[in-house]
This record gives C-alpha cells, structure tokens and sequence, in this order.
C-alpha cells in the first residue's frame, strides 16, 4: 500500500504560518500543489497502474507534532547500517542542517544511544533508522539534540536545540466517487448527496475500523494489529480499514508497541501482547485503534498493565 503520509505533509507546508483558511491565494495554493503531487504519483507508477477516474481513496490526518529533522539516511539494510546510519543528503533550513551534519557523515548514537550494529526489522531494513526517529520524537522541542557522528574517518560531535511544528488536522477526499472538483469555482464538492443524519438508528447502517498507525507518539499510542473481530477474522491481511456493521463488537487486538519502550524480552511479552476491546459502532463513523502504554507501568508484563488497546479518534464517514 502506498503511503500517502508525505502527502498530507506536503499539504500542510503549503500553508503559510498565520494563513488565513479561508483566503483564496491559500486555497489556490494548496490545490495547485495537490494536483502536482498527484500527477507525480500516478506517474512513477504509485496506483499500480490504475486509471486516473478510478482513483480513489481518503487521506484522514489528525493534528500532530513533526520534527523537521531534514536527515535522508540509508537504511536499505542492516548490512550497510552497521557502522551508523550513512547521510545521504540534507533538507534546506531543517534541523540536521543547522548543526551541521553533511551528506558522506555516518551517524552512530543520537544523543548517546549507538546506531550501530542494531540489526534489521521484519523487512529487512536497518533497525537504526526507527531508534533515530523514535529518540527524536521522544524529545520536547527546545532539547538539545546531538549527533555522534564519522566524518572522513574521524570522529566529531555536532549539536543544536531541536524544533517541531504542529500540523493541524487533514481530511482529504480523492477520486470521482469522493468528491469532483468544481471547475468554475475551484471549489471542492461532494459527488453524492448529504445522507440524512436522523435517519436509522445504532443497530442499522455500518461503520470502520481503522488500524492504520497514524496515533500521535506524545500520547504514548503506537500501533496494533486487529486480530479477529467478533471471533472471526476481520478482512483481508494488510488491510489498514474494515466495515463491520453498526453495533457492538468484541475486538481481538495485539499491540505493536516499540520494544525499546518496555523493560522485558518478547517472550515475556508474549503472555499479555493480546487484548480485547468492546467498541459499539455508530453508523457512518470511523473508529481509530492503537495500542496506549502506560509509562507507570512499563515492567508490568506479568499481568499486561503495561499497555491497553484504545479507540483514540472518531470521525463521520459516509458507509454503504
């Protein structure tokens, strides 16, 4: 599945800082570089293929921190981060800029935790950029960040505070059956018309569960597999959504919380990894999942109070 995160981060830079939303230069802005970002999509081949009118899909971002940490890396393999993770090149005005990091540097710690040697995750790629990222998500803005770093086969120390931006929240329609773009006016237009809101009750009608691990890290949610819904598995493997039928329903959900957050070994995990949550289904509405650790009690894994599966987020969608 493609991921369409570096989308929604694209949208949100477009956005001047005191922009007012409903400013028509922000606006034309915005649609302008969507389209741009589409049309680069559908031709390096991102849609598999798929006919322009047939694309569809919804983009839903909540608001959230990002740390333009401007750090391109290579981490193909665990073979060729062995020794650090290797710059491959830097963003203008982004963190890693400002202290100096340089594309050929080799990174081995972040703020004292090594890079190095730290193996490769299940597909194959270097383990040391998720420590890399997760140690700077960990981080309040205004920390001092510093980068033990090899450069020309020397040893050198670089440092700056670091900096963050919150994006607001994203929602996102694409595709003839989403919404049509109004040519006249530019405007965004829905293809279908309003359903009635008072229309069925909770026991008609169908809604979404949503797994797709967008839950912000400074709440302490991480991402989860659903492992049967019901008793019965929910839908196809790798799927991030699944319509169930409006109602109550008992989820069977494993969490996917970041091993270097906890302080025992997988095994011990194993007991309690597994949990289930009641969730009642309103019609038309999505339903975000994770999985949320409690920081008082990362050494409970002998009765699981290390962690609870959550629904964090809700929000209208139209379901047929």
């Amino acid at each position: 599945m493609f991921n369409f995160r570096p989308l929604a981060m694209l949208i949100a830079a477009t956005l001047p800082a005191a922009a007012n939303a409903q400013s028509p230069e922000v606006e034309q802005r915005v649609r302008e570089e969507v389209q741009l970002v589409l049309v680069r999509m559908i031709e390096s081949g991102a849609f598999a293929g798929t006919a322009s009118d047939e694309i569809a899909f919804t983009l839903d971002e909540p608001a959230q921190r990002v740390t333009n940490l401007g750090l391109l890396v290579d981490s193909a393999s665990a073979e060729r981060a062995k020794d650090g993770l290797r710059v491959l090149g830097v963003t203008p005005r982004s963190t890693a800029q400002r202290m100096g990091v340089r594309a050929g540097d080799v990174v081995t710690a972040v703020n004292g935790v090594p890079l190095a040697n730290l193996g490769a995750d299940a597909n194959g790629h270097a383990l040391a950029a998720r420590t890399l990222r997760s140690s700077v998500d960990a981080l309040p803005d205004g920390t001092k960040l510093e980068f033990a770093l090899v450069r020309d086969g020397k040893p050198l120390a670089v440092s700056a505070p670091l900096a963050s931006v919150t994006l607001p929240p994203i929602h996102l329609k694409v595709g003839r059956d989403e919404l049509v773009a109004d040519t006249g006016s530019g405007a965004l237009r829905p293809a279908r018309a309003p359903r009635d809101e008072n229309a069925g009750s909770t026991a008609d009608g169908c809604g979404y569960l949503n797994v797709f691990d967008v839950a912000p890290r400074q709440d302490k949610l991480y991402g989860m597999r659903l492992l049967s819904v019901d008793g019965r598995l929910p839908g196809p493997t790798g799927a991030h959504q699944y319509k169930v039928p409006a109602g109550t329903h008992e989820l069977n959900i494993a969490e996917l919380i970041d091993p270097k957050q906890l302080s025992f070994n997988s095994r011990q995990r194993e007991r309690h990894a597994n949990k289930t949550l009641t969730v009642t289904v309103a019609p038309n509405t999505t339903y975000y999942l994770a999985a949320k650790l409690n920081p008082d009690a990362r050494s409970g894994w002998t009765d699981g109070s290390y962690w609870e599966p959550v629904v964090w987020r809700e929000t209208p969608q139209d379901c047929r």
